[in-house]
């Protein structure tokens, strides 16, 4: 009776323990599942509008340029579409660390890290290249060379391919039926 007794303590203390680790994966899941809505959100409606901005401004110069290259042309417009928030990923990071991804779905976590590093790998690196061109010139504010605007127009519409390439791995996510289904609480 008492090596029954010690044998169903242990089963007990195993299912117990399992029982907190799908919890706290879970809860994880959550985290990063309300992580990555923020971002979605954030590409639809601050990425895309900043870039469709850019690529007016700057094909309104370049078409000011050709008419009078002497023509006065202000890029300060560029300095304020320029993207100020970046994608939240602490979640992502935590749940990486503590090891919680070890117990989840492998493919919608692959899928999620495939996200992830797509996003904060080449994609920045793009937000960056861009943000590097917008500042590039030093001169007067006037005296903006047509290149500068062909070098933007260039970029941003690169950025723009990456962007919808990235709000498709997003809809693919969000679409794959156990990340949809995690029971979250909103």
């Amino acid at each position: 009776f008492i090596g029954a007794s010690i044998l169903l303590a242990f089963a007990l203390q195993d299912w117990d323990e399992a029982t907190d680790i799908e919890d706290r994966t879970l809860i994880a899941l959550c985290n990063v599942k309300f992580e990555l809505e923020f971002n979605r959100v954030l590409i639809d409606r601050d990425f895309m509008p900043r870039q469709q901005g850019m690529l007016a401004l700057s094909s309104a110069s370049i078409a000011a340029l050709q008419i009078d290259p002497e023509a006065e042309t202000d890029k300060t417009d560029l300095y304020r579409l320029m993207v100020n928030d970046s994608f939240w990923r602490s979640a992502w990071t935590l749940a990486s660390e503590s090891g919680y991804l070890l117990h989840a779905d492998f493919e919608m976590a692959t899928e999620i890290g495939a996200l992830i590093d797509y996003q904060e790998g080449q994609y920045q690196v793009m937000i960056g290249l861009v943000r590097d061109a917008v500042f590039e010139h030093n001169g007067p504010i006037g005296d903006v060379p047509i290149d500068y605007y062909l070098r933007i127009t260039d970029l941003v519409t690169e950025w723009v391919g990456q962007t919808s390439f990235l709000d498709r791995k997003y809809e693919d996510l969000f679409a794959n039926e156990t990340f949809a289904n995690l029971a979250c609480d909103a």
